[in-house]
């Protein structure tokens, strides 16, 4: 199921507020349990410089994506594995991703998907 919705994720374009890298994660939710967590979020945003608007008002990606697991009961982890969503660094910029069946955390990119084996900041399970 997880390599069918990252590799459906790496064909499709990049829509923000549609499958960007933090509604990446929603999606995700949304395959495996049938519920939206970010309904409230769809289609209130266009663009990039939007998207971080949206961002910057929850108060960072962290509390974003963190506000948004609580909502549908997700669990913190420390130890996440394939499937498994989070907050990653690379190069001094925060992303949303899910935890590939490889080890490497994936991130929506422009085009398809970006994989980035690192530790990261915040984790929840699915």
């Amino acid at each position: 199921m997880l390599e069918t919705f990252l590799a459906e994720a790496s064909r499709s374009p990049l829509i923000w507020s549609v499958n960007d890298c933090a509604m990446m994660l929603a999606n995700w939710w949304q395959v495996r349990h049938g519920v939206d967590p970010a309904a409230h979020l769809r289609g209130t945003y266009s663009t990039e410089s939007e998207c971080l608007s949206v961002v910057e008002r929850a108060g960072g990606i962290i509390a974003l994506v963190e506000q948004i697991a609580a909502g549908v009961g997700a669990k913190r982890l420390q130890y996440p594995v394939a499937g498994d969503i989070g907050v990653i660094e690379v190069h001094g910029h925060q992303f949303a991703a899910i935890m590939g069946p490889t080890g490497r955390w994936m991130v929506k990119a422009e085009r398809g998907m970006a994989g980035h084996r690192c530790g990261f900041l915040k984790a929840w399970s699915v």
